[in-house]
């Protein structure tokens, strides 16, 4: 295959060979609340708000920012009002979301995703495959990192040696695992050597956090992060600001534009909302899609995009611990769930039935097929358990969820009502998001909620459910069928081929109950004023641009 050593030549060949992404007709087409949702924007409440909103803001749906008169300024300050602090700065070790949005500013990749989510080279100046199972990267001879030392390809071998160190914990490891060697060619060449073809890789080196490279030998990157992005760290004081500043020397001609940008901190909706609405901050998103619409129809100055990504609501099952252990149990908890109820009460239509892989992925859930165990049916559930031996009901202990995040409480309070229904009992368990994230990596829980958003490949999905990964390991995950099965599709390069893989694994996560789907909706609904130019919202809810962003005021 050809070196590719521009934007459109590199991204057509990945896109041709390894397309992901489906994009939706309606504004906000991509969905995170599973990981790029196609539909969600196209039908039911959501086309409906989704509709209005443009017709009273201005939509940027992703693409670039319509308000632009063309002329940048420079200087000025961006104020972003963000609804989580970030949960560590270390690209390789953190596994929280809410910490990408920082690490997007702070790091670059060798590769990286254009506002039209096609790949494109980054810190690489070029590359090549000349076979299915190696990549040769050139690097840029002009990059810093923030502390003055040079890019060269020992950083890009730091960085993997990193990854594959066991006592660094890297959840990017089972993300990596075809990599076999990474070699120096010299100093600004590197060489990777794949196990097998991987149809994800390249994605993978292009996403915020699991490509980043951070400079050789500088430790204390969790809470003093440098790396060679637009900005770089300057200050942070918890629950109320982080603090960025330009970099003098970032790489890219003329960028950034802005000479600080801070993220200010609100633990509620209403408080971003009256924030944005008094511009205390420029900048924001919101969770709740019926708020963001009716917000934007509220203030024709606000440009926004909505849906830009999806979310997904699962329950993580702890195999390990019985009675989850027992798949007639499991079962039993997916026949007393009614997902279609879910959507209707919490979300107003704004989303769809769930499962592993969304829609927007390659053979992912199109929210209507039929899954096994995915019809209600209490009497069938009383079975299961009885089955089981639990003739009488059973009390499957804490049930936890994030507390921040209203819908997912709500959510865990509807499906509580449901399983009760069936004689099954749960407590309610809303607690933090930093030790909720590490039960969940550790395996201290029976039942836990953690929300998958965008994801760069169907495969960092199923990474979750493979049992040498840090999160299959902790839930107790053993089928190696199912391992076989993951990296079957994650090696398969025809797309045709590879959807009919995920489709089976599919089937395979709702047979056996791995984890619980409950429905796929827009994660994050981005809204900015109109003084604010050149921002594009991307299907990740990276805010990667905001390198090129400015502002008239």
């Amino acid at each position: 295959m050809s070196e590719s050593t521009s934007r459109m030549s590199a991204a057509a060949w990945v896109m041709n060979r390894r397309s992901l992404f489906r994009y939706g007709a309606a504004a906000g087409a991509v969905v995170f609340g599973p990981a790029l949702l196609a539909a969600c924007g196209t039908d039911g409440a959501a086309g409906a708000e989704s509709s209005a909103a443009t017709a009273a803001g201005t939509s940027a749906a992703g693409a670039g920012d319509a308000t632009s008169t063309g002329q940048s300024q420079r200087g000025g300050t961006l104020t972003i009002g963000a609804d989580a602090d970030p949960i560590g700065l270390d690209p390789h070790t953190t596994t929280a979301f809410s910490s990408y949005d920082f690490i997007a500013l702070l790091f670059n990749g060798l590769l990286k995703w254009s506002p039209k989510m096609e790949i494109e080279p980054d810190l690489a100046a070029s590359y090549e495959t000349p076979d299915d199972t190696t990549y040769i990267f050139k690097l840029r001879d002009d990059v810093k990192f923030h502390n003055g030392q040079a890019l060269t390809a020992d950083d890009v071998k730091y960085t993997f040696d990193f990854i594959f160190d066991e006592k660094n914990a890297s959840s990017h490891a089972s993300i990596y695992a075809t990599v076999k060697k990474v070699t120096v060619v010299d100093e600004l060449t590197v060489k990777f050597e794949l196990k097998t073809p991987d149809a994800a890789f390249l994605a993978y080196l292009a996403s915020p956090a699991i490509g980043s490279i951070v400079p050789k030998g500088v430790a204390g990157q969790d809470t003093k992060p440098v790396g060679s992005g637009p900005f770089k760290f300057d200050s942070y004081t918890p629950n109320q600001k982080f603090t960025l500043t330009t970099f003098d020397s970032y790489f890219e001609k003329d960028l950034p534009l802005l000479d600080t940008v801070v993220f200010t901190f609100f633990k509620d909706q209403s408080s971003i909302t009256s924030a944005l609405r008094s511009k205390a901050i420029d900048m924001t998103w919101l969770k709740d899609p019926k708020v963001a619409a009716q917000i934007v129809k509220s203030a024709p100055e606000l440009v926004s995009a909505p849906g830009q990504t999806s979310r997904t609501f699962p329950i993580w099952i702890n195999q390990s611990k019985a009675p989850f252990d027992d798949v007639q149990v499991r079962r039993a908890l997916s026949l007393a769930t009614d997902r279609n109820v879910c959507v209707q009460t919490v979300l107003a239509g704004s989303g769809k039935v769930g499962a592993m892989i969304p829609e927007s992925q390659v053979g992912g859930y199109d929210g209507t097929t039929e899954l096994p165990y995915y019809q209600r049916d209490v009497a069938q559930a009383k079975k299961l358990l009885a089955d089981a031996g639990h003739p009488d009901g059973i009390d499957l202990g804490d049930y936890i969820v994030v507390a921040a995040n209203d819908l997912d409480v709500q959510c865990s309070q509807i499906l509580q009502q449901q399983w009760a229904e069936a004689g099954i009992t749960v407590a309610l368990k809303p607690i933090e998001t930093a030790p909720l994230l590490e039960m969940w990596s550790s395996g201290d829980y029976g039942l836990l909620s953690v929300a998958l958003s965008w994801s760069p490949d169907p495969d960092a999905i199923c990474d979750r459910l493979r049992s040498t990964s840090t999160y299959g390991k902790a839930m107790g995950q053993t089928d190696t069928a199912y391992d076989e099965l993951a990296d079957k599709a994650r090696a398969e390069l025809d797309n045709t081929k590879r959807a009919a893989l995920y489709q089976d694994l599919q089937k395979m996560v709702a047979d056996q109950v791995y984890c619980l789907q409950i429905y796929q909706y827009p994660l994050r609904w981005e809204m900015w004023w109109n003084y604010i130019h050149d921002y594009v919202a991307l299907p990740a809810n990276s805010r990667t641009y905001v390198r090129s962003t400015w502002r008239d005021q």
